[in-house]
């Protein structure tokens, strides 16, 4: 088999099954952003993250081709707060010392 063969199948492949898996996993993905968006008003817009793997077997002559899909909804929030310990205490009785 040529090498430029085995490179169009091995392209075609996965091409077919990253289809495949956005396919099925598509409505699943959508679910998860529009629940992260629900009684959430600070958020703008949920970002979805989808990660490909593809693996395949690069020296054997009938290469297995392998896709993984993961997904994730990116939640955010954020916390400030200033501490400085050498900061002279104030009086509370409203006083000046």
């Amino acid at each position: 088999m040529s090498e430029e063969i085995k490179r169009q199948a091995i392209i075609s492949s996965a091409v077919e099954q990253i289809k495949g898996l956005l396919e099925t996993h598509y409505d699943a993905i959508r679910k998860a952003a529009d629940e992260s968006f629900v009684d959430d008003e600070t958020q703008t817009e949920p970002r979805t993250k989808v990660s490909i793997v593809v693996e395949w077997s690069a020296l054997s002559e009938a290469s297995t081709v392998s896709v993984k899909i993961g997904y994730s909804i990116r939640y955010k929030d954020e916390s400030e707060a200033v501490v400085d310990p050498l900061q002279t205490k104030l009086p509370i009785d409203g006083g000046a010392e």
